[in-house]
């Protein structure tokens, strides 16, 4: 690409967003904050990002910018999530200028996750199950290389059913929640080298229940969830599994009413507990819907 092609980058990624009229400000565990965003364009002549591009933009962060040196993040698609891999998996001493990575549908470039470990690099990995051009587990075995070097902060990984190669079109980067919550942009703000590593929080969804068809609807419960060593901001319940004739009248609270029970089977509904530092565990309860009054 030349120099007046720059705006070529703006198809996709957080260009795409910002372009379209988004400030890039979001709110966080109470906090608002907004993302001084650098996309650089990669040269057709260097082939691939090579790490003194990426050094090189750092440096011009630290010394032009108002940033906090201690939340600077690393992220890209495709061959810039390869980048977003390679770049601190290169040394210690680049890992450690970031607070947090999120590499998307990479391919197989990141090979040892020793220096990411090592330096306490927080993780959002992501990647789609039919991705053809480079196969999700890229992403699942450069996570695993990270945790098997012993690493105290564990990445957070999601694979999506489904999407391809161009999971980021409309998902990776979606500034609200209609793909996943929380959204990239929220972990990120939960990131900082100052933070210990976390202890995730502990989903629990509450007993399997029945009910007749006479009912109707059930009311779920998820405050016996807990975090170890902070607090839990967000829960958020969707449906896996049962009869369609069903629908969760409010998806994030603690105790959402699912209504329109009304067809015999076996329901089963995920909750997702989120802590303050943007990271997730989950629990599942199943409702058994029997016909008629039975239980009468």
């Amino acid at each position: 690409y030349r120099p007046e092609d720059l705006k070529k980058i703006n198809c996709c990624g957080v260009p795409k967003y910002i372009l379209g009229g988004h400030n890039m400000t979001f709110t966080w565990n109470g906090k608002t904050e907004s993302f001084v965003v650098l996309a650089p364009q990669l040269y057709s002549r260097y082939g691939t990002w090579e790490n003194y591009f990426i050094d090189s933009m750092i440096r011009y962060a630290k010394d032009n910018l108002r940033i906090d040196t201690n939340r600077i993040f690393l992220t890209g698609l495709s061959l810039g999530g390869g980048a977003s891999w390679v770049y601190p998996a290169s040394s210690v001493r680049r890992a450690r200028q970031l607070a947090g990575i999120v590499p998307v549908v990479s391919p197989c470039f990141m090979m040892n996750g020793c220096n990411i470990a090592n330096a306490n690099v927080a993780v959002l990995a992501i990647h789609a199950w039919d991705d053809n051009l480079a196969s999700a587990y890229c992403t699942i075995n450069a996570v695993k290389s990270i945790d098997g070097c012993g690493a105290k902060i564990h990445p957070d990984m999601i694979i999506y059913q489904n999407g391809g190669h161009y999971v980021w079109v409309h998902r990776t980067y979606d500034t609200g929640y209609r793909y996943f919550n929380p959204n990239i942009y929220e972990w990120m703000l939960a990131q900082n080298r100052n933070n210990k590593p976390n202890i995730r929080p502990i989903a629990k969804a509450g007993k399997d229940i029945t009910i007749s068809t006479a009912d109707g609807e059930v009311i779920l419960d998820g405050t016996a969830s807990s975090d170890p060593d902070g607090k839990i901001v967000r829960y958020v319940w969707q449906k896996i599994s049962g009869p369609s004739y069903d629908y969760i009248a409010h998806e994030v609270t603690t105790h959402p009413v699912v209504k329109g029970l009304t067809y015999p089977g076996v329901y089963t509904y995920q909750l997702r507990v989120i802590d303050d530092r943007a990271e997730w565990s989950t629990d599942s309860v199943r409702i058994t819907v029997v016909d008629g009054n039975v239980l009468k």
